[in-house]
């Protein structure tokens, strides 16, 4: 079991959680509680917790979140999991989220790939690794964005911006002050 702060929030106890990491731990990646929680971990934008299920199962996660807030997960490979639009899913998606378990967040050439692919239907994109969560921005989308790099200079991922990794450490006091200035 990995400890997350405040687990509560998607789960009922502890002992919940560990049963949940008890599944990914074995690899039970078909089971629709270990979907649902890392369904809800996405909705919840909890990208801690759908990592360290990844880091458990030693599988990378994807997660997809559509147009409608639809939430589809799929796993991969220890090594690989792409981009894959499931059948009703709407565009353009919200966020395309997947993890690279143990390793560091940075984006690989099947990640790429995907990103050049996916400029006219993706708004945002996320790797989490083992340093923390390292963030894309579509600028197409988002054109009030203000980037300091993109992940080229030119094609189409000339329109992504390069985001710096944030350590799980300052990720979770972000969360903190978010939740604090919401209250």
């Amino acid at each position: 079991m990995i400890f997350i702060p405040n687990i509560e929030e998607l789960c009922e106890n502890q002992e919940t959680w560990g049963d949940i990491c008890t599944l990914a731990e074995n690899r039970k990646i078909a089971d629709p509680v270990l979907i649902q929680f890392q369904s809800n971990s996405a909705s919840a934008g909890r990208w801690d917790a759908v990592y360290a299920l990844s880091l458990l199962a030693g599988l990378e996660t994807s997660v997809l979140i559509d147009a409608d807030d639809m939430v589809f997960i799929d796993w991969g490979t220890s090594g690989r999991v792409p981009l894959k639009p499931p059948v009703g899913a709407r565009m353009p998606f919200k966020m395309w989220a997947h993890t690279h378990p143990g390793f560091a967040a940075y984006w690989s050439a099947t990640d790429t790939n995907s990103l050049a692919i996916g400029s006219a239907i993706l708004r945002q994109a996320i790797v989490l690794g083992a340093p923390g969560p390292k963030t894309a921005i579509n600028l197409a989308f988002n054109e009030e964005y203000e980037c300091q790099n993109t992940i080229n200079s030119n094609g189409p991922l000339s329109n992504w911006s390069d985001e710096a990794v944030i350590p799980w450490d300052e990720w979770y006091q972000q969360r903190e002050q978010i939740s604090e200035a919401i209250v």
